[in-house]
Formats: C-alpha cells, sequence, structure tokens
C-alpha cells in the first residue's frame, strides 16, 4: 500500500526532520508498506491548490499567512476525512484541534519516538 503523506511547514529544517523521520518510520517497518512525501512550505498555496489525495497531513499551526488551524478549517470543507496531525510548539492549540477533527498532534522539538507513535496511529 501506498501511504500519501504531506508535511505543510514553513521552517525547511523542520520539514526536512519529519521527511527524515518518516523515512527511518518506514525503513524500519517490516511491511511492503511504501510512501510518497509532499512538502509544502506555504499553508494557503497548498490549500488553495489542494486535491484530496493524501492519507495523511503533517500541519504546523504557526506559519506566515494562512496559519495552520485556518488552513485546517478550509482542508476540512474540501475534505472530510484525511487525517491531520498537528505539529507544533504551541500546546494551547492542541483542543482547538478537535475542532477540525485532527487526528492528534506533535509537540516541537520533536523527537522521533514521540513521531513514530503517531505516525503508526495515523497509519493504522
Amino acid at each position: 500500500m501506498l501511504f500519501r503523506i504531506a508535511i505543510v511547514e514553513d521552517e525547511k529544517k523542520d520539514s526536512d526532520l519529519l521527511e527524515n523521520y518518516i523515512a527511518r518510520y518506514f525503513s524500519e517497518e517490516a511491511s511492503e508498506n511504501r510512501y510518497q512525501v509532499t512538502v509544502f512550505n506555504n499553508a494557503g498555496v497548498f490549500v488553495e491548490h489542494y486535491r484530496a489525495d493524501f492519507d495523511l497531513i503533517l500541519l504546523d499551526i504557526q506559519m506566515p499567512g494562512m496559519n495552520g488551524m485556518d488552513a485546517a478549517a478550509a482542508l476540512r470543507k474540501k475534505d472530510s476525512s484525511v487525517l491531520l496531525v498537528f505539529v507544533t510548539n504551541m500546546a494551547q492549540y492542541a483542543i482547538r484541534g478537535y475542532e477540525v477533527d485532527a487526528l492528534d498532534f506533535v509537540l516541537k522539538p520533536v523527537s522521533y519516538y514521540q513521531f513514530s507513535t503517531k505516525l503508526e496511529r495515523a497509519l493504522q
């Protein structure tokens, strides 16, 4: 099975880290599952051109222009079933994540263990 994952993150070092964690997770998993990652550094552009072809969206909250919460609300109007996981250093937004039916959130700085458990949950 191919898992299509979008990373919406304006900080390159953070999106690179998430990409590396995804690669590590899939390399450690003993299965036939494959993955494809697409990185977007602008939430507004991502939402504007969004097509419902992702299984999971890893979404930063604090970004210039459209923030992750507004992006999630706009995404839900286009795709009610895609899995959303917020990746943020702002724990106070965790409760608001329920308003957009987010699966989970990961706090920055992201540890591999924390991330891998959230990714495993999302993929199930």
